[in-house]
């Protein structure tokens, strides 16, 4: 049994796949942190004989773990974020090894009503991003959300992490924090925008269950918008149809238009993400018939060409 304020969450950036700095740096991803997923799988292949319907047996293959949490951006740590996402100095993607973290995951809690609490903590070791997302809700805060796969953990009776680097007041990034520019327009009554990057960096095994080291996958870049619809909007869906100079019929190939999502707090900026050449993939006008809300219009954008971090 566990409570609120019992829990603990930090990480190191890695100097190699599976180590970490003599003295290390810690530091928390932001506020109003959710684990979504903390799994550790040990793959197994049932085994059988001939004479018996039912395994007898279960062999151990590879080690599998995955890590999943999501929290508000900050300004005093996005650049954290940053470095263990994307392998080139946390300004993109570039050739080579991943982008490497160790995350420190722990609890305290009751063993039985008479007893002491206790600490467990688990050591995720050669930590690399699979998928990657920032999200914009109108009304909202600005959420950054991160899946990873881990190579290897070990456990702990104790917390590790001391003088964790965290966000501080005034640093939280807030939705009227975000503007998202299509063409080099700012986009208008903006409602939600979800930047995602999935198939970002994979492990490669030897003969050993743990994996040997990791390195970039393909990553796929997406954003996704909903806006009430305006003369702006109107705009957007003849992007939908090929082309800006024939806006009211389909055309065989689309035109390609820059997007630019940037984030600031009380006039800092946090970061810019250049997204070079985006085609719409998906128009879907929302509420057309409703009493209640505002027609809005969704797109789906392919996004190519390299991001670029500033």
């Amino acid at each position: 049994m566990t409570g609120a304020g019992a829990a603990s969450l930090a990480f190191v950036k890695s100097d190699g796949f599976m180590s970490v700095p003599g003295s290390p740096n810690y530091y928390s991803p932001g506020r109003n942190p959710t684990v979504e997923e903390l799994t550790l799988e040990r793959v197994l292949t049932r085994m059988r004989t001939e004479d018996n319907a039912e395994a007898v047996d279960s062999l151990a293959q590879n080690l599998e773990g995955s890590f999943g949490l999501s929290w508000t951006m900050s300004n005093d740590t996005h650049g954290n974020i940053r470095d263990i996402v994307f392998n080139d100095g946390g300004n993109g993607f570039t050739s080579g090894r991943a982008a490497l973290s160790r995350w420190y995951v722990g609890t305290e809690y009751l063993p039985t009503p008479s007893d002491p609490p206790s600490v467990r903590e688990r050591v995720l070791k050669g930590c690399i991003p699979l998928e990657y997302s920032q999200t914009y809700t109108q009304g909202g805060e600005i959420r950054e959300s991160l899946t990873m796969g881990y190579a290897d953990e070990e456990r702990n009776t104790s917390i590790t992490p001391t003088g964790v680097s965290r966000a501080t007041n005034g640093n939280d990034v807030p939705f009227h924090g975000c503007q998202l520019d299509a063409d080099g327009a700012q986009v208008s009554l903006l409602q939600s925008a979800t930047l995602s990057i999935s198939n970002m960096y994979r492990f490669y095994r030897d003969e050993t269950p743990t994996p040997a080291d990791a390195t970039l996958a393909a990553p796929t870049t997406t954003l996704e918008l909903e806006a009430i619809y305006d003369e702006q909007q109107d705009t957007q869906l003849g992007i939908a149809y090929g082309s800006t100079s024939s806006p009211t019929s389909t055309q065989d190939r689309l035109e390609a238009i820059p997007l630019t999502l940037s984030y600031d707090v009380q006039g800092n900026t946090v970061a810019e993400y250049s997204l070079p050449s985006c085609k719409p993939q998906s128009t879907s006008w929302n509420s057309l018939i409703d009493g209640e809300n505002n027609l809005t219009q969704s797109q789906t954008f392919h996004v190519n060409g390299g991001v670029s971090i500033a």
